[in-house]
Order: C-alpha cells, then structure tokens, then sequence
C-alpha cells in the first residue's frame, strides 16, 4: 500500500497542477464557466495517464496486466 501511495502521490500531484494551469489558460482566453472546467478535469483525468502510457513512463500501479 506505501509502495503504491509512493508511486500515485507525484502523479496527483502533477494531474493537480496541469488541471490549475489549464484553467488558468481558459481564464485568460476569457473562457470562464463549470462546463469548460469540468472538461479540463476529464482532459487531465483522462489524458495524462493515457499520454504516460503511449510513452511507457507510466507508474507500475497503472500498469495494466495482460
């Protein structure tokens, strides 16, 4: 369990901080709303850890077995 909180806590941490500057972005485009933050909490939800795995930098705890 240690092991697996070890390998996830970077990874929240950084979907956290995409999330915040995606937002920020949409901010500063005038792009203001719960829609277009809903979607860019899916895009980080859902896109960053399909990124680390297209490039095989995702954590062992995501790994999926085959």
């Amino acid at each position: 369990m240690a092991s697996t909180l070890r390998q996830l806590l970077p990874q929240f941490l950084i979907m956290m901080l995409l999330y915040f500057a995606l937002v920020a972005v949409l901010a500063t485009a005038g792009v203001e709303g719960f829609v277009p933050r809903i979607i860019a909490a899916l895009v980080v939800a859902f896109g960053y850890p399909a990124a680390l795995r297209r490039m095989g930098r995702e954590p062992p705890a995501w790994r999926r077995e085959s």
